[in-house]
């Protein structure tokens, strides 16, 4: 009996640690679950990694006019803005006050992506095109009566300056 419970212990102890993960060992190659994009557009890689930071795009948004708006972006000039994508299928962006966070998936060249507004709890269907400028992967937003352009990566120094 005491040998039937040891090993009911040791296998739920092997369960927890499996289902906490542990570390990936940096001496192996890592596996890549990375999303990518199959575009159609001529402008657009073959295969874009989609995954990680993402930022306002400058030379395709009027950064001054989103920091000088009270009702456009509030809190703009103050907070600046981000995009997510993670590779479990999570994504979550905000600029100024205003952020949104929820699923995506891809199909094709368009990202799909239904996401929940921070404030009011309401919740959006979004579908985002990617292109591609310079090698640079970019995503257009249908927001309103605009199209907001992201530019994967992290923020570029010449970006902070364009929106003070």
């Amino acid at each position: 009996m005491k040998r039937w419970l040891m090993l009911f212990g040791l296998g739920l102890v092997c369960l927890c640690l499996t289902a906490c993960g542990k570390a990936p060992d940096p001496a192996l190659p890592a596996k890549s679950n990375t999303p990518t994009v199959k575009a159609t557009d001529a402008r657009t890689p073959q295969s874009v990694e989609i995954v990680g930071p993402w930022h306002l795009d400058a030379a395709c948004n009027d950064l001054a006019a989103f920091a000088d708006s009270l009702t456009l972006f509030p809190g703009y000039g103050e907070f600046g803005a981000s995009m997510e994508i993670r590779s479990n299928g999570q994504m979550s962006w905000y600029i100024g006050a205003e952020g949104w966070y929820g699923a995506y998936t891809v199909e094709g060249d368009k990202l799909h992506a239904q996401l929940t507004a921070d404030s009011g709890q309401t919740t959006r269907l979004w579908e985002l095109q990617l292109t591609a400028e310079d090698g640079v992967a970019m995503l257009a937003m249908p927001y309103g009566d605009m199209t907001i352009t992201w530019r994967y990566g992290d923020r570029e120094e010449g970006e902070e300056h364009a929106q003070e």
